[in-house]
């Protein structure tokens, strides 16, 4: 570790953790995730930089997601795509963290990462005590070799000691003045009201009832700034130790033998061969078949699709982990191994297809959620995957699985941002409210679900509203829930300037620009908010809460 600007990480460490207090506690989210990200990340760059330490240029590219991700927080508040964005922007430090002065993330097996993510939270244990333990055995060691210079010693310690002294008359002053401060100053507000008035005006941020607030508060800033602190010194330290193994040197060879191997493949591809044939008609057949199976609608459409993506999953796991341990010694038994999981990964997308065809119908019926649009982009990207592990093995480079990973997860979190989740929603289930074909035979327009919506859907929803093409019911469904959500909003100028939105403000200015026809649906009696649609009086707070019916 550096000396020259050691101590700039726990300041700046510091730093970061009360920034993310400040910027969180009792805020709403805006551009300061953005920020606080952005400051934790200085706060580990500044000082090696300072010293310039040289950081090979492969990994300053995983500084693209992460500030990309943490920044897209700042356009959109729907929170599953936050959460993701979150995640994401975390993984990606971590990633950056163990990598800073190798460079391989990009080199890296699925193992090896699995590895050094482990080493990187058991450092978060020990790496701030590390850090200062790594200082002080600088310290001795500058001190030892000051000793081969004993006129130059004596004159550093000498002066050292001339400074101590002329510092500790400030201290004690310090110390013996405080005491009798508070002791006169509690005397004087006893005695005086408008003093005392004064006094507490300089102090409004403090009261003893807070004190508990006061303690937790210190306390996780601490915390944090000690895992902050570990971050650092994992990251300065531990990833110069952490080197891509040769081939020659991995640790897992491969163990299992063939015959082994073919067993479970052929038994697993026997078990998706008739699990395909002997429902195709069932899984493709549409709602035609529904009938004659004997299944409801929302019985024949929800069923299954879950539980279909995670046996595409559990599968991809199982052929990575049989493709590193078997062996293949002769070019005969590679190509035996590769035809079988091939044709596995096939059987894999078909069934993956048929828990799409099995959620598009779900949608059709009863229209789009969270959970079902984050289902559909996961199971586009899934069926990427697993095409790519098919070419991985016919080029017999299954090693390289684990950056092709890192950027589908990318892929994912762009796709997810791009789509804007709750405006999906939106304009998925009202145009599929305006399509006259099929309103009679699905369920109508949830209002309570759009109510529920983040900000990011207030746009379509004004466009709905405001287009002349709109169905008067539907418009008026849509204007009742956007004029009880214009008396609830939270206006962007009541919010620090660290908590702003774009997503917020342009709900703010759409609502605004509304407001007029917005108010004619809105009826205020008996000190509540009552909206009238086609003759019926809704009070507001039924936009309120949501009931889960139809969630998954």
């Amino acid at each position: 570790m550096q000396s020259k600007y050691r101590n700039l990480f726990w300041l700046l460490a510091i730093v970061a953790a009360f920034s993310f207090d400040q910027f969180f506690w009792q805020k709403p989210i805006g551009i300061n995730i953005f920020l606080f990200f952005l400051i934790a990340l200085l706060g580990g760059l500044i000082p090696i930089w300072l010293e310039k330490e040289p950081i090979p240029r492969i990994s300053y590219l995983l500084l693209i997601p992460i500030i990309g991700f943490s920044l897209m927080t700042f356009f959109r508040l729907e929170p599953l795509t936050n959460v993701m964005n979150v995640l994401i922007t975390l993984g990606a430090l971590i990633l950056f963290s163990t990598t800073l002065f190798n460079g391989d993330w990009i080199r890296f097996t699925i193992q090896e990462h699995l590895i050094n993510t482990l080493k990187f939270i058991l450092n978060c244990f020990a790496g701030g005590f590390l850090f200062f333990v790594n200082v002080k055995r600088e310290s001795k060691k500058a001190k030892s070799d000051e000793t081969h210079e004993k006129d130059t010693t004596s004159d550093h310690a000498a002066e050292k000691k001339q400074k101590t002294r002329k510092f500790l008359p400030y201290l004690r002053g310090v110390l013996l003045a405080a005491p009798i401060m508070i002791i006169l100053t509690v005397l004087l507000t006893s005695a005086d009201l408008v003093f005392k008035q004064r006094i507490q005006g300089l102090f409004t941020w403090f009261t003893l009832d807070d004190m508990g607030e006061y303690i937790f508060r210190f306390v996780y800033i601490l915390i944090l700034g000690y895992l902050l602190l570990s971050a650092y010194y994992f990251g300065l330290v531990e990833s110069k130790k952490i080197k891509k193994k040769e081939s020659s040197q991995s640790s897992s060879r491969p163990f299992l033998g063939r015959i082994e191997a073919w067993i479970i493949l052929c038994a697993v591809n026997l078990l998706f061969l008739s699990f395909v044939i002997l429902q195709f008609t069932y899984l493709f057949g549409g709602e035609t078949n529904i009938n004659i199976e004997g299944y409801t609608y929302s019985e024949y459409a929800v069923r299954g699709y879950f539980e279909l993506v995670a046996v595409a999953i559990i599968t991809m796991i199982m052929f990575y982990v049989l493709a590193l341990i078997t062996k293949r010694e002769t070019k005969a038994q590679r190509w035996t191994f590769s035809g079988l999981g091939i044709l596995l990964i096939g059987l894999t997308g078909i069934i993956l297809f048929s828990a799409f065809k099995r959620l598009s119908l779900y949608e059709a019926a009863y229209g789009f959620t969270r959970l079902r649009t984050m289902t559909h982009i996961s199971m586009f990207w899934i069926g990427l995957l697993l095409l790519a592990v098919v070419i991985l093995e016919i080029n017999q480079k299954m090693d390289r699985l684990a950056i092709i990973l890192i950027c589908f997860i990318f892929g994912f979190g762009l796709t997810v941002n791009a789509v804007n989740i709750d405006r999906f929603i939106v304009q998925q289930n009202i145009n599929r409210a305006r399509d006259a074909s099929v309103v009679e035979a699905v369920e109508p327009l949830d209002t309570r679900y759009l109510y529920s919506l983040s900000h990011d859907a207030i746009p379509p929803l004004i466009a709905h509203f405001t287009d002349p093409t709109t169905p008067d019911d539907i418009k008026d469904d849509i204007g009742s829930l956007l004029a009880c959500r214009l008396i609830t909003f939270d206006l962007p100028e009541d919010q620090p300037w660290y908590a702003a939105h774009y997503s917020r403000t342009q709900a703010a200015t759409l609502l605004k620009a509304q407001e007029d026809r917005l108010m004619d649906y809105l009826i205020f009696e008996e000190s509540d908010w009552f909206v009238e649609v086609n003759d019926t009086r809704i009070p507001c707070t039924d936009y309120g809460y949501y009931y889960e019916r139809n969630l998954d």
